[in-house]
């Protein structure tokens, strides 16, 4: 059997590009990945909603499992739109219809791990956003200062690394935060969660939440939750060592 394929998901803010350091460790050790563009960030317009990405998600994964067994690698907020995006793609799922391959394993990295019916803020609101989301809902974006990328995303990087990284973020389409889950993959298929301990410690407690009420909330498959020393953005400031978990993991 071939080695999986490993689909990257961006969160918000952000785009492909932040997961090249990853790649390259990745295909060192002859692994190939795909980081498709999530159009909820840096649209223009923006996107009135979180369909876009969902849609992208479902294709790229779709197309990969008519031949290859594949990893998904949600960050941030893609874990709610990944979580929606793989009904049916599960490795049962998948083989029941005659593919050769199927989503063997979910990896969430300091992600949303979040049931069906799940929505971060009431539409037209605000609610549950950081002070450091710069709202604007006439112009239907929220963006973050460079000077805050530091505390949100990069807290175990240099600041002039900070500061290159920062030129990259980009506006996150605010009707994003408005839409609604419909799926939580993370209950069908084996899931991973990678939760970096150097994150802002209201992050770390929110996400220790999210994975405490998935695991009491009744039939789920997080199988593990690997807790590292590092900041919001593991395979940005220590990618060696994320490569070798995600690999790790995927032939867990």
């Amino acid at each position: 059997m071939s080695k999986p394929v490993f689909v990257l998901l961006h969160g918000a803010w952000h785009g492909p590009q932040c997961w090249s350091t990853l790649i390259s460790e990745l295909n060192k050790e002859n692994y190939s990945a795909i980081a498709p563009a999530l159009p909820s960030s840096g649209s223009s317009p923006p996107t009135p909603n979180w369909s876009g990405d969902v849609e992208i998600i479902r294709k790229t994964v779709s197309d990969l499992v008519q031949e290859y067994d594949v990893v998904v690698v949600a960050h941030s907020f893609s874990g709610m739109t990944a979580g929606t995006a793989l009904e049916g793609l599960d490795k049962q799922a998948t083989t029941s219809k005659g593919l050769k391959g199927g989503v063997v394993r979910l990896i969430y990295i300091t992600a949303f791990l979040v049931p069906e019916g799940f929505q971060h803020s009431p539409h037209g609101t605000r609610d549950n956003m950081a002070p450091e989301m710069k709202t604007d809902i006439d112009a239907g974006i929220i963006t973050i200062r460079p000077e805050d990328a530091k505390d949100m995303f990069y807290q175990d990087i240099d600041d002039e690394t900070v500061a290159e990284l920062a030129k990259d973020l980009r506006p996150q389409s605010f009707g994003s935060y408005w839409s609604t889950t419909t799926y939580a993959a993370w209950r069908h298929i084996p899931t991973t969660y990678i939760l970096g301990t150097a994150d802002r410690p209201s992050t770390v407690a929110a996400a220790q939440y999210l994975i405490d009420t998935a695991v009491a909330s009744g039939s789920h498959k997080v199988e593990k939750v690997i807790r590292v020393d590092a900041g919001h953005s593991p395979f940005i400031s220590r990618p060696e060592w994320t490569a070798r978990t995600l690999i790790k993991e995927a032939s867990g």
